[in-house]
């Protein structure tokens, strides 16, 4: 209501003056050089405000004028990101299909459109690299030198050059120094620790991994715990980095099997068991340093009593159940222990044990299984699926190291292999 009074009065005094100017209209005379100009109050408002719109278009074309630069620079880089970011979604493509020569001229356009070096320069190295170019990832690299914020990245790309081009002398020289550098880096320390692996330096190996920050890595614990044991340190020790290696659970229950301790190498398989459901390990309790006879019935009656507390028995614990059984030489309970196994699920290691008890008791017969006989489990490389009949810490194919893993195995924690865009170990030479 008040607004509206206002108003009103704001209206009211304003007709008053134009009703009061239009009566009273005055006289307005000016002089100019020799002419006389006469008019009203009216007029020369009017020639006011003519002057005032002229005025204005001419300041607003001019600083139009001036920002046309300004808008020109803007609209390119409106239309320089639109194009970027389509050129971003083609390089996730290209990486997905392995497109490199895409790859390349999709790396060059990001410079263009964002003008970021950095990351252009890094696409087209990895781009040469992939394509096994070293002149040209050379070439990259020294581009990459002359970059702020690119010394990390240009250590690394050096490394990998050197390790793809099979130069591992420079590319240990170059590790050693950037370790020293960047303390506790993962990345560097690892890489270190796989060339020593090579040649087969277990300590050295060992101690340039235990440099580095790995609190929250699970695979490189685990390759550290493996390198632990192998260069000579008590494998129970090891378990305390990772308890996820079937290799350091075996040589820990061998520790305990050494130091007369029995039930603790059999806890400690009924601890792990769930997750690595690896009938090798059985194997070693029953067979390692056996006494004799009443030895075997021992070990069969404490690991048999731990591992039925599963829940649900699985087809590798019942093999398991069958093996300690024939060792302890108690074929009635291996038979059992083969029979509850659904034949459809045999492979051959479930044949070649009930042939063995066979033989041991005459009381025993094979039923005829009329399913195909499943291949035996191995030893698989994650990165190239080359399989093994027994663990190896360098894959002999393709030289991944701590990358062969127990094929029936549960873990949640899965040593990775390859990232899902590359394989990490694409970077090291064959090592024969």
């Amino acid at each position: 209501m008040i607004k509206v009074f206002k108003y009103f009065i704001i209206t009211f005094i304003l007709s008053y003056v134009v009703v009061w100017v239009s009566d009273h209209p005055g006289t307005v005379k000016i002089f100019w050089s020799e002419y006389l100009i006469e008019t009203n109050i009216v007029g020369l408002f009017f020639i006011f405000l003519i002057s005032f719109l002229v005025i204005f278009f001419i300041l607003k074309t001019f600083s139009s004028v001036k920002r046309l630069p300004s808008v020109i620079s803007n609209t390119r880089r409106e239309k320089n990101f639109l194009l970027g970011n389509q050129t971003l979604d083609e390089i996730a493509i290209d990486l997905f299909k392995g497109d490199l020569d895409n790859l390349e001229k999709n790396s060059r356009k990001i410079n263009k459109y964002f003008d970021n070096k950095l990351f252009s320069t890094f696409m087209l190295i990895n781009a040469s690299l992939l394509k096994n170019d070293f002149i040209q990832a050379k070439k990259y690299l020294q581009i990459l030198a002359t970059l702020p914020r690119a010394d990390y990245i240009f250590k690394r790309v050096k490394v990998l050059i050197a390790l793809k081009e099979n130069d591992l002398k420079n590319a240990e020289n170059c590790l050693l120094e950037y370790c020293n550098e960047y303390k506790g880096d993962e990345w560097f320390s690892e890489k270190l620790a796989i060339i020593h692996s090579y040649k087969g330096e277990w300590k050295l190996a060992f101690d340039s991994l235990n440099k580095a920050s790995i609190k929250k890595n699970s695979n490189l614990k685990h390759m550290l715990a493996n390198l632990k044991v192998l260069s000579g340190s008590k494998a129970v020790d090891a378990m305390k980095i990772s308890d996820d290696s079937i290799f350091v659970l075996q040589e820990s229950v061998k520790e305990f099997i050494d130091a007369s301790e029995i039930k603790k190498a059999a806890n400690l398989i009924q601890k792990n068991w769930e997750k690595i459901q690896y009938v090798g390990i059985i194997e070693i309790y029953m067979e390692f340093k056996i006494k004799n006879n009443s030895d075997s019935l021992n070990r069969y009656k404490i690991i048999s009593r731990l591992l039925r507390k599963e829940k649900k028995l699985t087809d590798e614990t019942k093999l398991a159940l069958a093996y300690s059984a024939y060792q302890a030489q108690v074929w009635g309970e291996s038979q059992a222990h083969l029979d509850s196994i659904e034949t459809k699920n045999w492979d051959e290691r479930v044949i070649k044990l009930y042939k063995k008890v066979e033989e041991k008791s005459p009381k025993v017969t094979m039923p005829n299984n009329k399913n195909k006989v499943l291949s035996e489990p191995r030893w698989i490389c994650s990165n190239c699926n080359y399989k093994y009949e027994k663990w190896k810490f360098v894959c002999d194919e393709c030289s991944a190291v701590n990358q062969i893993n127990w094929s029936k195995k549960n873990s949640a924690i899965k040593i990775k292999s390859a990232f899902i865009l590359q394989n990490p170990f694409r970077h090291f030479p064959h090592m024969k």
